[in-house]
Order: C-alpha cells, then sequence, then structure tokens
C-alpha cells in the first residue's frame, strides 16, 4: 500500500520561467512514486531495498534527488514490475536534454558485452519478430558505447530505419524507449544515419508522425542538422514548420542555449521575415525567437522587421495566488494525489504547469515522458489536463495545451478522444482524431472519411486510421471520393502498421 504519511516531499522550487530545471529532483520524485504507486509487490521501502540487495538509505538518496544510479533505476523495473526502459527512458533523455543541471550517473551500467546476446538482438531486429521498445533501449545503449563501431554501416542502416518507422507508430511505454534507443544512435559514431534516414522520411509526400524524429535529430547539433531544421522551419507545409522548431529547440537546450543560439539568431530573424505574418511557420519562427536569451539579441543588434505576435497569456510565472493557471494546476495535483493514494505532491503540479502552460516544449515533453512511466498517476493527470483545456478562455493556450496532451501518445485517453471530436474547434477536432488512434479508438468510418476531407483535419484523421488499424483504411486508401492527399496518408499507414504499445 501506498504510505503518503512518511514521504519526503520531493519538489523543483526552481522559477517557472527560470532558466533552469532541477533535474535531480524530479529523477528522485518520479522513482518515489513508482514504488509507492507499483501494484501487486510489497511497496514498503524496506522490502524493495531488500529485493534490490541494497540500503535503505540508498534507496532514500535516490528518491530524494541526492544520487542518480542508473542500475538501481533499472532494478526498480525488475523489482516492481515494470516494462524494461519504462523508468530508465524518461530519467536519461531528461539528462541528456539538460546536461548542464543533470546529475552524473554513478553507475551507469554496462551495455551489453556478450557477443551472443548482442548478435541475438541485431538478429530480431533485421527478423520479422516483434521487438520490444526495451530491447531496442538495450541494442542502442551497446551499439552507441564508446568505441562500438564494429557493425557494418548496411546493417546498421537497415537497423535504423525499422527504428525509425516504429517510433512513429509507438504509444505507452514503447513510446519513450524508442526515442531513448534512437537519441542514443544519433549522439554516436552511427548518428549521421538517423539525419540521412530522417531526410527520406520527410520527403516522403505523405510521411506522418515526424515531431518526434525531428527532436531526436536535434540530440546532436551537427552543422548539416541545423541547416536542415532552418530550412523545415519556412517550409511551405505547416507541419514541417513545426519539425524543424522542434530540432531547433532540442539543440539548443543539450548544446547550451547562449552558445547556440549566438550562432544561430540570425537565421530566425531572416526566417520569422520571410514567412507570412498569422502562419503557422511565423508561430514557430517566434516561439524559437523568444527562447534566445536577452543578451544574445543585445549582442547581436538586430531585430525582425515587424512586430512579434502576441504571446499565449499565461497569467504569470510565479506561484502566487493570483495565479490562476498555477492555482488551477495545484488544485488538480492534490486532487490526484488523494485519488492515487500519494497525498500532496507539489512536483505534480510543477509538470502539469510545464506541460500546460510553459515556454519550452523540451520541458513539456520530459514532463510527460516521466509522468508516462508512472501509469496510475499519468492517467487521471491527462484527464485533468483535457479538463483543464476545456476551460482555458484563451485560444492560443488551449490550441499549445492540447497539442501536447495529443503528443504524450500514452495509448489510453479514449474519453478525451469522445468528447473532442464533435467539437467546433478544429484543432481539438484533430486532437481527439490522435488520441483516439493513440488509444486504438475505431472513429466512425463516416467522421473518418469527413475529417479526411477537410485539409485543417486531414493528417490527424490518418493518423487515427492507421494508429488503430482501422478496418476501413485500405477503402479509404483506395476512396475515389477522397482526394490523392488523403488516400496516399492512408496508404502511408497501410504500408507501415499500426500502433506499437511495447
Amino acid at each position: 500500500m501506498p504510505e503518503p504519511t512518511r514521504m519526503t516531499i520531493v519538489d523543483d522550487s526552481t522559477s517557472l520561467a527560470g532558466p533552469v530545471i532541477d533535474v535531480a529532483a524530479r529523477i528522485g520524485w518520479v522513482l518515489r512514486m513508482a514504488r509507492t504507486t507499483a501494484r501487486d509487490v510489497d511497496t514498503r521501502m524496506r522490502p524493495v531495498a531488500e529485493a534490490l540487495g541494497t540500503s535503505t538509505a540508498r534507496l532514500s538518496r535516490a528518491e530524494t534527488g541526492q544520487l542518480r544510479d542508473g542500475e538501481l533505476v533499472d532494478g526498480y523495473e525488475r523489482v516492481l514490475g515494470l516494462p524494461e526502459g519504462s523508468l530508465r527512458a524518461p530519467i536519461d533523455v531528461l539528462c541528456r536534454t539538460f546536461p548542464a543541471t543533470s546529475p552524473v550517473d554513478v553507475r551507469p551500467g554496462l551495455p551489453i558485452s556478450s557477443v551472443e546476446e548482442l548478435s541475438r538482438l541485431t538478429e530480431s531486429i533485421a527478423g520479422a519478430e516483434d521487438v520490444s521498445g526495451g530491447e531496442w533501449l538495450r541494442w542502442a545503449r551497446a551499439i552507441s558505447a564508446p568505441g562500438n563501431i564494429g557493425l557494418p554501416v548496411s546493417l546498421a542502416r537497415t537497423a535504423v530505419r525499422r527504428l525509425v518507422r516504429e517510433l512513429a507508430r509507438s504509444v505507452s511505454h514503447g513510446y519513450p524507449t524508442r526515442y531513448e534507443a534512437l537519441a542514443r544512435i544519433r549522439c554516436s559514431g552511427y548518428g549521421f544515419l538517423v539525419l540521412e534516414i530522417a531526410r527520406e522520411e520527410v520527403a516522403h509526400p505523405h510521411a506522418q508522425a515526424l515531431g518526434d524524429l525531428l527532436s531526436a535529430v536535434g540530440e546532436a547539433a551537427t552543422p548539416d542538422a541545423v541547416a536542415w531544421c532552418l530550412e523545415l522551419l519556412v517550409d511551405e507545409a505547416p507541419h514541417l514548420a513545426l519539425c524543424g522548431a522542434l530540432g531547433l529547440e532540442n539543440m539548443a537546450e543539450i548544446a547550451g542555449p547562449q552558445a547556440f543560439w549566438t550562432e544561430v539568431a540570425p537565421a530566425l530573424v531572416d526566417a520569422f521575415d520571410a514567412v507570412a505574418a498569422g502562419s503557422v511557420q511565423e508561430e514557430w519562427a517566434t516561439h524559437l525567437i523568444r527562447l534566445v536569451p536577452a543578451a544574445v539579441w543585445r549582442t547581436l543588434g538586430r531585430t525582425p522587421s515587424r512586430p512579434l505576435p502576441r504571446a499565449p497569456e499565461v497569467e504569470g510565472f510565479d506561484r502566487e495566488a493570483t495565479n490562476r493557471h498555477w492555482q488551477g494546476c495545484q488544485e488538480s495535483a492534490r486532487r490526484i494525489g488523494r485519488q492515487v493514494g500519494v497525498g500532496d505532491q507539489p512536483m505534480l503540479a510543477r509538470l502539469m504547469f510545464d506541460i500546460g502552460y510553459g515556454h519550452w516544449e523540451t520541458r513539456a515533453v520530459t514532463g510527460y515522458f516521466l509522468l508516462g512511466g508512472l501509469p496510475a498517476v499519468a492517467r487521471p493527470t491527462w484527464e485533468h489536463l483535457a479538463r483543464m483545456v476545456d476551460d482555458e478562455p484563451d485560444e492560443r493556450i488551449r490550441h499549445r495545451m492540447v497539442r501536447r496532451i495529443q503528443g504524450t501518445l500514452h495509448g489510453d485517453g479514449s474519453s478525451i478522444a469522445t468528447r473532442w471530436l464533435d467539437s467546433p474547434d478544429e484543432v481539438l477536432r484533430a486532437a481527439g482524431l490522435q488520441v483516439a488512434g493513440a488509444s486504438g479508438l475505431h472513429v466512425p468510418v463516416n467522421d473518418l472519411r469527413r475529417a479526411l476531407s477537410d485539409s485543417a483535419t486531414r493528417r490527424a484523421a490518418a493518423f487515427a486510421a492507421g494508429m488503430s488499424a482501422h478496418p476501413a483504411l485500405a477503402t479509404l486508401a483506395r476512396d475515389p471520393g477522397l482526394d490523392e492527399a488523403a488516400r496516399g496518408s492512408a496508404g502511408w499507414w497501410l504500408d507501415r502498421g499500426g500502433r506499437i504499445a511495447v
């Protein structure tokens, strides 16, 4: 049973809009929540420590942000009956995204050292059988280890291409594990393959689910990747502008915002000046411009040729009682804590704020990755965030929130989906379709056909049909009543297959 009365409160008390976050506290909190919300095991600290072959003092240090221990994280997964990589992947993604403030992993664990095991995994990846996200992560840790460059490029290319295509269809714990596997490869000697295959995917006229792929490209700020993301930022396709922005933001966080933006800021101004006012491309160029430190702009001495559009009107970035958005996150977190049985958890309020209202996509994504490793906490959290979307009067905030919620791809949001499918707001309708697909929910075929006929919801409708392996998918792919773009999008999913939840 949970033991809320004895838990030390672990929180990230950094400024809601400050330049850094408390990575160590977030790691500790996730481990504590994983233990106290586990099912079918004795979750008390002493039995867990005994099962891990360690002391309660070591667990306490890990759960309060005083120790980062990768082998211990692996042990939590094993002892608590969690899927392989479901905690390790989100934690490692978080630490690589914010390297300047991340604790050193005192025991990262040895990658595969057996020729037999690596051969078996490589053969599985090259074969027709399903491979879990945890297996992908084990394989990627092995081939991305320093000095491990023995795999021929042709074999590595085949494996990375399969990983890229599976990432686009992954939900639940299969999502962060595959992302982390791809990110590790991107940061290795085989990193050029991730960029190469990403270019192939983006070049496909009907490609879907590209955002995570471009974020993975952004795990390494190589000149060719920077240049490509800047090109995508001004692409005529709005979804590619989003992808370019995600890649650039990730590069900046990892490489160091001051140094990265000093080099890239002039190109951001050029991008903003080149795109149409009121366009999606302008929205994402503006988003990046606002992330550039003020000192960089002062040094650059250059400004865009027209005023930036208004920012979403978040109530404020303090923890005052007058801050409606922060108070909403706090109240929701308290209710979720009572519902789950973990008591008041201010860290949950902070993660909800980062996901719903924060400036940074990197903080939102790593926040929902962490929550995704805690299913008992995540499920009610998504429902509360969805209700906050419904209640949000500012359209720009509402649309940003809903995009981030659909981006969680947690695979268990059918109640959210059905609520938004009939919304008069096309952005919410598209989000409902996305969540339905990730949840494996079959949207009525007439609703799909109508959404595929609307350019505002076409991509989301194809996602819903494809991810859910809808029985009408093949019919939609050759439906003469749909245009070529709609049929092609359905055909892309028909070729790739439906969602993967392992």
